[in-house]
């Protein structure tokens, strides 16, 4: 009986022999391609607990590849909506699936708020960055850590400025590009007086441009797009009234004006298969006009153009057209988010001629700071390519 105890004892400790822990070098440079598989929040958790991998995630190149792996993962749609009572705009994310057997309703992500301004904000996600404010005082923003940065205050006699973010994929660099209204063109037009630019973490300091196209500024907030480091907006010729397209090289800050193909309307900027495309809805026969640029040099743009009965096309409100995804649909939404009703995203892929459907939950008051008890809130704007970004402003 001893005998089978002590035996037994013996079993019991080489059980536990083998099942100690067992310490693993990792190799170093292994280290970096497991960690960029985690999520923000983890990371900067670890960036408390070690000082070895602070360094890692702090570095340039890490977020750099940090970043490649977030582009690759699908990206999420980017709400901005409007809170009537707080006096703040609210920023929501939703991923978006492919999948339409979905058997429960996506739920948005809030991402973050800021003060509301005396006009619209529409700030597009770049590479995971949004650039808001006032122009006396812009911010850029990382939705991802909550982190926002002041930029320094332009010296200027006009309170009239227009904004925009773009990133250079080579340099890993963001800019911001601000342009100050002139004097005043004709036609509810301003010409651009002064263009500055600024490279955040690099002195965070204005410098101005001296070279570009002589171009008037629209008289109303407009979207932008930066596509493979070239950033797009929509821009009025100064020797007649009729939209155009321009661009700015983020790396070498050079500009170049498209013309557009049609100058008679005013479209919103969205990118179209990993190209600068335009969208506009006809009012008068309900259609859905895509022009997608094709040759930037010639000029050349390609029109896909369909009838819906989904969009507004005269007074009456059925979904309004906001961008496109990276998956070829184009993204329709309501012009507000109501308690009493569902929010419905709509997606048409108009090559494939298909529409999907999809209801979204998560607008809910309990769970946002400062959201107001208003019944409706407006949406402001909807863009596609929000993703997560490690840069800690």
């Amino acid at each position: 009986m001893e005998i089978q105890r002590a035996k037994k004892k013996i079993k019991i400790s080489d059980d536990l022999i083998t099942c100690r822990p067992i310490s693993v070098q990792i190799p170093s440079d292994l280290i970096p391609e497991l960690l960029k598989e985690l999520p923000v929040k983890t990371l900067a958790r670890f960036m408390s607990v070690s000082k070895d991998f602070g360094s890692i995630i702090r570095n340039r190149d890490f977020m750099k590849l940090y970043l490649r792996k977030s582009s690759s993962r699908p990206q999420s749609l980017i709400f901005t909506i409007e809170g009537k009572e707080s006096g703040k705009h609210f920023f929501f994310s939703l991923l978006q699936s492919q999948d339409q057997g979905e058997s429960s309703s996506p739920v948005v992500t809030y991402l973050m708020n800021c003060r509301a301004l005396p006009y619209t904000t529409i700030a597009p996600s770049v590479h995971g960055l949004v650039c808001h404010g006032l122009p006396s005082g812009l911010i850029v923003s990382n939705p991802s850590t909550r982190r926002s940065i002041t930029l320094p205050k332009i010296d200027t006699r006009s309170i009239s400025m227009y904004h925009h973010l773009g990133y250079d994929p080579i340099s890993g660099d963001y800019k911001v590009l601000c342009m100050v209204k002139g004097k005043h063109g004709g036609w509810g037009r301003h010409l651009a007086n002064e263009l500055r630019v600024l490279t955040l973490g690099k002195g965070n300091f204005w410098r101005m441009v001296e070279d570009f196209p002589p171009h008037c500024l629209c008289t109303h907030e407009t979207p932008d797009i930066c596509i493979n480091g070239v950033l797009y907006y929509v821009a009025l010729l100064d020797t007649a009234v009729s939209h155009a397209v321009m661009s700015f090289d983020v790396r070498t800050e050079k500009f170049h004006l498209i013309e557009g193909p049609d100058p008679n309307v005013r479209p919103k900027v969205t990118r179209y298969e990993g190209k600068p495309a335009l969208l506009f809805a006809g009012i008068a026969d309900c259609r859905l006009n895509l022009w997608v640029l094709e040759d930037a040099a010639k000029h050349e743009w390609s029109k896909m153009s369909y009838v819906s009965t989904t969009v507004a096309c005269d007074a009456h409100f059925f979904h309004h057209i906001f961008c496109a995804n990276d998956a070829g649909e184009i993204v329709m939404a309501p012009e507000s988010v109501c308690s009493s009703k569902p929010f419905e995203v709509l997606y048409y892929h108009p090559r494939k001629k298909t529409m999907r459907s999809v209801l979204v939950e998560g607008f809910s008051e309990r769970k946002v700071p400062f959201w107001d008890k208003d019944p409706c809130h407006n949406i402001i704007s909807v863009f596609s390519g929000q993703l997560d970004n490690l840069m800690f402003l």
